[in-house]
This record gives structure tokens, C-alpha cells and sequence, in this order.
């Protein structure tokens, strides 16, 4: 018995790994499906816990915000506007734990803030790049 619990115990941490692994690569290579299904996810949980929507709307308004941001991004303008409104938004959360990590040490947080947000940028056009848009 105590083999097949370990069993069980190794596939599940394979699994959890493996889940792992395939965020950070869309995170990675695909950026912008990565970020249209968080943003996507952040609405339908906003829309369902603050607005008090039921819970299929909030799915649906989960998946149109999904659809629209990845439609918009397939677009010159969209991709730009959104591609440097979220990089700017990923430095911010890089700079906030750099802050937090250098005990409120406001230089390495800003110069933190701005690369985070031109790697992000650039893995924006890669992303771009490799979607063939």
C-alpha cells in the first residue's frame, strides 16, 4: 500500500512540475497568450467576486475579455498600446519585489522597474515575432 501512495505521491509532483514548466514557457515564448488568458482569468474572478456576477457570466465576460485582448494584439496599434502598457505593468511588479527585497532601496527598485520592463518588451516582439502577425 505504502508503494502505490508513493506512486501516487511521484505522479503528483511530476504532474505539478509539469504544469510549472509549461507556465513559464507560454510566459516566455508566447507572452501574449500568456497574457491575455491572465488578464482573461483576473476579469472573470473581478467580475464574479467585486461586481457579484454569477458565475457563468463572470466565465463569459472571462473569455470575451481573453478573445478581445488577443484579437487587439493581433492588430499594429493594439499589440503596441498593450504590448507597453503591460510591460510597464510587469516592471512595476518586478521594481515592487525588488523594493521589497532590497529593504526599500528606491534605486535598485526603479532600475529593476525599467529593465523588467524592456525584457518584457522584448519578449513581447519576440512573442509577435513568432506568431507570425
Amino acid at each position: 500500500m505504502g508503494i502505490l501512495a508513493a506512486a501516487g505521491f511521484e505522479l503528483l509532483i511530476g504532474a505539478a512540475v509539469g504544469i510549472i514548466i509549461f507556465i513559464i514557457g507560454l510566459f516566455l515564448k508566447q507572452i501574449i497568450v500568456f497574457d491575455s488568458i491572465a488578464l482573461g482569468v483576473i476579469a472573470g474572478f473581478a467580475a464574479h467576486s467585486i461586481l457579484h456576477v454569477h458565475t457563468v457570466p463572470a466565465i463569459v465576460i472571462g473569455i470575451v475579455v481573453f478573445g478581445a485582448l488577443l484579437w487587439q494584439q493581433t492588430t499594429k496599434a493594439g499589440f503596441w498600446i498593450i504590448a507597453i502598457m503591460l510591460s510597464i505593468l510587469w516592471g512595476f511588479i518586478f521594481g515592487i519585489v525588488a523594493w521589497s527585497v532590497t529593504e526599500h532601496n528606491l534605486f535598485w527598485t526603479y532600475c529593476i522597474w525599467i529593465a523588467g520592463a524592456l525584457v518584457i518588451l522584448l519578449l513581447h516582439l519576440w512573442s509577435r515575432k513568432n506568431m507570425d502577425i
